[in-house]
């Protein structure tokens, strides 16, 4: 698709028209134009566009127009990231040069000169991202004069406010909006499944969804392959070898931190060790943003890198994109896949699938692969640990009325009044001592979880992992992988919030995976029929024993029992699900057995499906079951990301995909195909892949008909997870 508008068919400044002219722009998509028109009407508007298709560019001269018009408005443009506001202020800037108009980036690294100045004399356009508006916000009285006269609030990359962040951004522009009352906002992706009804989560207002064109110049081949003797990691290392020796750039995705590692080790044996480096969370900021730079530069020729390099800041031309897992969503698959080609030069996408369920799927179904919609993005602004919070936060900005609270806020301001974190004075809430000390004490928002901190030889922190997860990768006996190196646990100290960590030979080829049970029990009923219930659970995670394997054959080394058993206890959101009680055996105990077997193989399958109906990871989900029926999924992350719940509107496709995955594997009773999963606490033992087809068989046949009443009476008796 061309650009077909005339630009001067805008009623944009002769200054502006000029500048556009002497860019070589005579023409815009028709998106832009619609675009434009809406934002200038006064209109809030969601624009979704394919990647390098002038997104940018139809929120900016709207803005533009309307700063030269008017000079004492401002806008903010908010990034995801520090690296990718950074990158996309030297695109700004070039169009805002000839005009007058000042941008600023404001972030952590920002100079305190170039802050004063921004205090002094703000510029038209100011650069940030949620992180630095939320502490600005507390710390910063000059920040709040200044945003006053917002008139624009920007959200680049809004996708990518999907899940917990999305849930701290929702409250930070409530803050916001407590400051500047008439702002207009204005959000862009790619590839959102449901923007309108995102878009109110998190902005809590309605918006325009102008839909724009798919496709970007630039022939772009995408491939799916299946190797038949190779795991998928060595299939991802070799074509990355042949992609190397042709001088091509590649980038190799991955969702999990030890696949990415694994895939680095694997080419560092191959001798490309100068030339190949690991991106990805976990690692501290300046080498994130050296490997970057090295990249770009040409010096590194390939990264392998977990979701971090979604996002686009520019690393320059890249040839090749290698998905070593499969996306758990299409619009990661868009993003990953948007990465390379932007030059206009032909370049590929290939896709790896193995013997894993997903994978499994989609090699019956590729159509359904390539196919796909965006999937819905969701939030849960109830999440209570972040709601608090942001209370909190608030309270830091300005001292809150009543009158401002929503019925969720005023039941979180009174815990907090309990815990003597706030008190009243009048028609105000106020920070006491004590709560003035939480506040100053929360140094991310991307951290507000615990984390645990990993210490290597003398002190020396080489990275982090957020709990819950961090218990099941860093007890003792683990085997840590990070930046291309081997580690061992040699111990967790959990009340010091520490693993410590030694180095071990590079050519080391164990890996461990965690044993480990779940005891969920329900805080809170937030809403039930009689066969599905949304719930507040406490959900305590025990590690107690571990299995070693070799890292490339996956072999079972030997299983190991932890002297000492670690547990982490959070609250969190899920949904409980009651199965039809089905009799398998005449034997008690039998039946037994073969009841838990099919409920856990039904709770793996019904997680494995999630991944495909709501674009949820392996990790983004846990759960148990039990004998009885009773299948609990919950979300992974403390105080509830807002999945499980998307899952609960969305488990009937789910049941029907999970029954499919089931049926149509030929192997005996559960194999790595159908309903092994590598996150299984129990080793992937107590599943029947036979036994969880007749559950679903028995369910698809009439839900309500066979879903039991004791839905939220969760038994005592042995769970599996």
């Amino acid at each position: 698709m061309e650009p077909e508008v005339e630009v001067n068919e805008l009623p944009i400044p002769s200054v502006l028209a000029s500048s556009l002219a002497r860019r070589g722009i005579s023409k815009l998509y028709r998106y832009q134009y619609e675009a434009f028109k809406k934002i200038k009407e006064g209109n809030d508007v969601v624009i979704i566009s394919g990647t390098g298709t002038g997104k940018t560019e139809a929120f900016l001269l709207p803005v533009l127009s309307e700063l030269l018009n008017c000079e004492d408005k401002l806008c903010i443009i908010l990034y995801p990231t520090k690296a990718l506001a950074r990158d996309q202020y030297e695109r700004i800037k070039i169009y805002v040069n000839d005009l007058g108009i000042d941008v600023e980036v404001y972030d952590g690294d920002t100079p305190e000169h170039v802050r004063r100045r921004i205090y002094e004399k703000p510029p038209s356009i100011l650069i940030t991202n949620p992180d630095m508006l939320h502490f600005a916000l507390m710390y910063v009285s000059k920040f709040k004069e200044i945003v006053s006269h917002v008139g624009y609030v920007v959200l680049d990359d809004f996708h990518m406010y999907s899940g917990v962040l999305g849930v701290h951004v929702h409250y930070i522009l409530r803050r916001l909006r407590r400051f500047c009352k008439n702002t207009q906002y204005i959000s862009t992706s790619a590839s959102i499944g449901n923007p309108e009804e995102f878009a109110r989560q998190i902005l809590n207002r309605s918006v325009l969804v102008i839909q724009g064109v798919t496709e970007r110049k630039g022939r772009v081949i995408h491939l799916m392959i299946k190797p038949q003797r190779r795991s998928k990691i060595i299939e991802a290392s070799e074509l990355t070898r042949i992609f190397l020796e042709h001088d091509k750039k590649c980038l190799v995705f991955a969702d999990s931190h030890r696949v990415v590692e694994l895939i680095k080790k694997v080419l560092d044996n191959y001798g490309f060790e100068s030339i190949v480096m690991v991106h990805r969370a976990g690692l501290r900021p300046e080498d994130r943003r050296r490997i970057e730079h090295d990249f770009k530069t040409g010096k590194l020729k390939a990264l392998i890198t977990t979701p971090t390099l979604e996002v686009g800041i520019d690393i320059g031309d890249v040839d090749i994109a290698i998905m070593a897992t499969v996306p758990p969503s299409y619009i990661k698959y868009v993003q990953r896949s948007g990465r390379v080609g932007r030059k206009g030069q032909t370049s590929y996408v290939i896709q790896i699938i193995g013997n894993d369920p997903i994978s499994s799927y989609y090699e019956k179904h590729p159509e359904e692969f390539y196919n796909r919609k965006p999937e819905p993005l969701y939030v849960e602004p109830m999440n209570r640990d972040i709601a608090s919070a942001h209370i909190l936060a608030m309270i830091r900005d300005r001292p809150v009325r009543i009158d401002e609270l929503n019925n969720f806020e005023y039941s979180i301001i009174k815990e907090l009044e309990h815990a003597q974190l706030v008190y009243k004075k009048g028609r105000y809430y106020i920070l006491t001592d004590l709560g003035k000390k939480y506040v100053n004490s929360i140094k991310s928002i991307r951290g507000i979880g615990d984390m645990v901190k990993i210490v290597s030889g003398r002190d020396r922190v080489i990275g982090s992992r957020e709990l819950p997860i961090a218990i099941k990768e860093l007890h003792k006996g683990a085997i840590y992988l990070h930046g291309g190196e081997v580690y061992e646990v040699v111990n967790l100290d959990m009340n010091r919030r520490i693993a410590y960590v030694k180095k071990l030979p590079k050519h080391y080829k164990h890996i461990t995976t965690a044993l480990y049970e779940v005891k969920p029990i329900i805080n809170q009923v937030i809403n039930t029929d009689s066969h599905k219930a949304y719930v507040e659970l406490k959900i305590r995670e025990t590690v107690y024993g571990y299995v070693v394997r070799d890292y490339l054959s996956s072999e079972t080394i030997q299983e190991v029992e932890l002297e000492e058993p670690v547990s982490y206890e959070f609250v969190t959101k899920g949904i409980i699900l009651k199965f039809p009680e089905i009799t398998f055996s005449s034997i008690d105990i039998v039946d037994f057995l073969e009841r838990a077997k099919a409920y856990h193989a039904v709770e793996h399958a019904l997680i494995i499906a999630s991944n495909i109906v709501i674009g949820s990871g392996m990790t983004d989900l846990g759960g148990v079951s039990y004998p009885t029926g009773h299948v609990v999924i919950y979300d992974t992350y403390p105080g509830g990301s807002g999945l499980s719940k998307l899952l609960l509107s969305r488990i009937g496709k789910a049941l029907e995909i999970a029954y499919k995955l089931v049926k149509d594997c030929t192997c005996i009773d559960g194999c790595p195909k159908c309903i092994y999963s590598p996150y299984c606490g129990n080793n992937n033992k107590f599943l029947s892949r036979r036994n969880a087809i007749k559950v679903f068989e028995y369910t698809l046949r009439g839900i309500d008909k066979y879903f039991s009443e004791d839905l939220l009476e969760l038994p005592n008796v042995q769970s599996y997870t």
